[in-house]
């Protein structure tokens, strides 16, 4: 047996993703916007790559400051939910999987400087 659900609450989900999805649609056409702009002003990229190579240290501290805030939000709000609910091995190699991908982002944008 199905169990009715309201037009409010039906309604309600649907707003939800349409909104979501216009949000998501905004978005992929402004940096399609963006991307045009930067194409027009430098089409080889050479500009770019030196802002890039200038800037090298600035985006890391960035980069850095960005993991730092995703380790506290993992490991103060968010992991002990999760240990209550799920307590095993497959959360510490999710945790160990994430600082691979992190290390393995990092070692990519530093070739340039380790080659």
């Amino acid at each position: 047996m199905t169990v009715p659900v309201s037009p409010q609450r039906r309604f309600g989900r649907t707003r939800r993703f349409v909104l979501t999805f216009l949000v998501i649609l905004a978005l992929t056409v402004g940096l399609f916007l963006i991307a045009s702009l930067l194409f027009d002003a430098d089409p080889d990229g050479h500009k770019v790559r030196e802002w890039l190579s200038a800037s090298r240290y600035g985006l890391f501290l960035w980069r850095l400051s960005i993991y730092t805030g995703l380790c506290w939000a993992w490991l103060y709000v968010v992991r002990p939910q999760v240990v209550k609910k799920s307590p095993g091995q497959s959360l510490h190699r999710l945790e160990w999987m994430a600082a691979g991908f992190i290390i393995v982002i990092e070692f990519a944008a530093w070739r340039s400087v380790l080659a």
